[in-house]
């Protein structure tokens, strides 16, 4: 089933690594609580064969592909929520943009003021000098955040893998904390449900979302660590592209 919706959705390899996949995962966990909540519920004749019943509802190739477009998009935008704690809603402290700040010590002076020498000569973007910075950070960063789109667009032009990769393994963790927004509440609630009904599936259900909750919180630490991977390999080929050049 699902490989039929991934080649009906026609999606790019970004889209089908860091959004589709979290999007599974997250609906198939939520998928397994449900259906063990109903089967200690609803469904508790033994001859009842639930997972028929279930499967029937979602069957038609066009309402699944509605709906895993419906819930990727969901997903993706709630994940922008995650985003914006931790770098602000415009994204003025991504790691990105600090990275071209002079008063940021990611990278070195001298790879810093070959970017911006770059900058200048091919895009006329002129980043603010040190002194700058420390009196106006905001527009030093808004700033800094217009040269990062070039940047981003002329290194997704180069064609450049490692970079690709890189910006799939964030938004893979960024997305995945998206799906679980929606996904978490819905697990503790079957939770809850199977808990004061003493339901079979107890234990098993306990034991999934024990995993559920670490993996998420695991996955909020390492989206910050995927975007300082991604920023650096971002910034080190553009210059890297631009210094071979010249």
């Amino acid at each position: 089933m699902i490989e039929k919706v991934e080649k009906k959705l026609k999606m790019d390899d970004y889209d089908l690594e860091a959004v589709f996949t979290p999007t599974v995962i997250n609906l198939l966990i939520a998928a397994f609580f449900i259906i063990c909540t109903l089967k200690n519920t609803l469904l508790t004749a033994e001859s009842t064969i639930w997972w028929q019943t279930a499967a029937v509802i979602v069957t038609p190739i066009a309402v699944e592909v509605i709906l895993f477009r419906f819930f990727m998009q969901a997903f993706r935008e709630s994940s922008k929520l995650f985003e914006s704690l931790l770098y602000r809603k415009d994204r003025l402290n991504f790691p990105t943009t600090s990275m071209l700040l002079l008063g940021d010590n990611s990278i070195s002076q001298l790879q810093k003021k070959r970017i911006r020498q770059v900058l200048k000569s091919k895009y006329n973007i002129n980043l603010l000098s040190k002194t700058k910075e420390e009196a106006n950070e905001m527009e030093a960063r808004r700033t800094a955040k217009d040269a990062v789109a070039l940047i981003r667009k002329e290194v997704a032009d180069s064609g450049d893998t490692m970079t690709r990769r890189k910006l799939k393994r964030y938004g893979t963790f960024r997305n995945f904390l998206g799906g679980a927004l929606y996904c978490l509440p819905i697990c503790l609630v079957c939770w809850i449900v199977s808990l004061c009904l003493n339901g079979s599936s107890i234990l098993a259900l306990s034991i999934a979302l024990t995993i559920y909750i670490v993996y998420s919180i695991v996955n909020f630490f390492l989206v910050k660590n995927a975007a300082v991977e991604y920023a650096e390999s971002l910034i080190t080929t553009f210059d890297k592209n631009n210094y071979d050049e010249a």
